[in-house]
């Protein structure tokens, strides 16, 4: 039987949370960016970076714990 919540390889809930995390993000860096010391590129790249590392470790961890 086919897993629903992954039709395609990759885990739709997943990818969902991911994009609304992203846009949440965006969003507040639109609106509040400006008061930070840092330009908007350089926010949007520190949270990429966030975003990266926690993805690795949480995949790292997942890889560990013996879940993938």
């Amino acid at each position: 039987m086919p897993d629903i919540g992954n039709p395609a390889g990759f885990d739709v809930a997943t990818v969902l949370t991911g994009s609304g995390l992203t846009l949440l993000l965006s969003a507040a860096i639109t609106r509040y960016g400006d008061q930070f010391s840092y330009s908007t590129a350089e926010l949007y790249g520190l949270s990429g970076g966030v975003f990266v590392a926690v993805g690795v470790l949480f995949g790292l961890a997942l890889v560990v714990w013996g879940y993938r």
